[in-house]
């Protein structure tokens, strides 16, 4: 069976987009913050205050656009450097086209490769509240009546009478995590155990091999059938029997060796790592969501917070006329600091051992940029179809304002640009 595919809702509403054509033409631009047009306006005006908060946003996104794109060029260049091949390309586009063709290659010669990737993402809410702070001039939005379809939170230095969320990369919670969560254990796991794994079953890559009922990938002596043919020795392909060497795969038995990020059925003893929104007793890699108590809540507080640093934020639509459209460049803004840790990853190869190997060493940096690829490229679009009218119809800009929206427009275009390439680059696991 020939099949290179990744699955799960997130992972198809991305590749869907790769038919989109991104023909762009960037009339300046370039890393940092909005352009120099910008920084005369006078941000004690309404329109020209929601204008540079566009023009913030933009900026923003078109530098994730761009840190995306290196990543992607940095992960397809990692795996193709543990196969040995050209791994040296200076952009995405061309390094993970080398990846893309190996994996069809893999394909063509009778391989299965499928890739799951788990979206984690979180935007930067602390990001929304300092922006909407800076053009919400006029004080006549009341924001707990006019949103609608979210709810109000704050940034939290104090005591938060509701949930607090807390978003680090190693982070001490207890509650749970929307991420990765990491605790020593000797006990049943119901997420990956690193580690021994107990009787009577596991799934995933143990070093010392499967001794009874194994299906999988034989990096040793196989015993059984290979392909569907009695073997006993090296095996390319589908080893079914037992594994003398590193076992990738389903087994009946124990793990005498280390299984690696694996799903034990038995006990676990090691590290267990359990993803998404799951209970969390450990270091949490994400976003923390805990109620606090008396202590003190130095995140987003869902409730009341006795020291606010930041104005309250609404997480759905602002129905404040003006004040709407400072909320939705805002909500680009934030969107654009997202936060995607490493998330959970499920590798399968059947045929091709090495193909295995370097995708599964490098499958945290690729799902990382996978996942920010994705988070990012619906709010690029939103900034790239803006008008000047969105800002005239709140007041006069000025002759600054005009040359500021055209810069903006024009990163906002080299974002699109960007994005599209990460998204052509995010399809190299997956061949037709």
């Amino acid at each position: 069976m020939k099949t290179a595919s990744m699955l799960g809702r997130t992972q198809r509403s991305l590749l869907g987009a790769c038919s989109l054509t991104l023909a762009l033409t960037v009339g300046c631009g370039g890393e940092g913050g909005p352009s120099a047009t910008c920084n005369s306006l006078d941000t004690k005006v309404k329109a020209q205050a929601t204008l540079r908060a566009y023009a913030e946003a933009t900026a923003d996104l078109r530098n994730s656009a761009l840190e995306v794109e290196a990543k992607f060029k940095d992960a397809c260049n990692a795996i193709n450097a543990d196969l040995g091949l050209d791994d040296t390309k200076d952009n995405a586009q061309e390094a993970c086209a080398i990846l893309r063709a190996r994996v069809q290659e893999a394909v063509n010669a009778g391989a299965t490769v499928q890739v799951e990737i788990d979206f984690n993402c979180q935007a930067d809410f602390s990001v929304q509240a300092d922006c909407e702070a800076s053009c919400q001039v006029e004080a006549g939005c009341d924001i707990e009546a006019s949103c609608s379809g979210g709810e109000i939170v704050v940034e939290c230095n104090g005591q938060c009478d509701a949930q607090c969320d807390v978003t680090l990369p190693d982070f001490a919670c207890e509650g749970s995590c929307s991420g990765s969560c990491t605790a020593e254990v000797a006990a049943s796991c119901e997420g990956e155990c690193t580690g021994e794994c107990s009787a009577p079953r596991f799934e995933g890559t143990c070093e010392a091999g499967c001794t009874a009922q194994f299906v999988g990938t034989c990096e040793g002596t196989c015993e059984g059938m290979c392909n569907g043919e009695n073997t006993s020795g090296e095996c390319s392909g589908t080893c079914e029997g037992t594994c003398s060497g590193r076992a990738t795969g389903t087994c009946e038995a124990r793990c005498e060796g280390e299984l690696t990020a694996g799903k034990c059925e038995g006990m676990c003893m090691g590290s267990c790592t359990t993803y998404a929104d799951a209970s969390c007793s450990g270091t949490c890699n994400g976003t923390c969501s805990y109620t606090p108590g008396e202590a003190t809540c130095e995140g987003t507080c869902h409730g009341s917070c006795s020291s606010e640093v930041s104005p309250p934020v609404c997480t759905g639509e602002l129905n404040c006329e003006a004040s709407a459209e400072c909320h939705a460049n805002c909500d680009a803004r934030a969107k654009a600091n997202v936060d995607c840790p490493p998330p959970r990853a499920t590798v399968t190869v059947e045929g091709d051992i090495a193909l295995y190997n370097a995708i599964r060493a490098h499958i945290g940096e690729f799902g990382q940029a996978f996942n920010l690829a994705l988070a990012l490229k619906d709010p690029i679009a939103e900034v790239a179809t803006k008008t000047d009218d969105a800002f005239s119809a709140i007041g006069d800009v000025g002759v600054s304002g005009a040359a500021c929206f055209t810069s903006s427009l024009a990163a906002a275009a080299e974002a699109q640009a960007s994005i599209s390439v990460s998204v052509e680059a995010s399809a190299s696991l997956s061949v037709n």
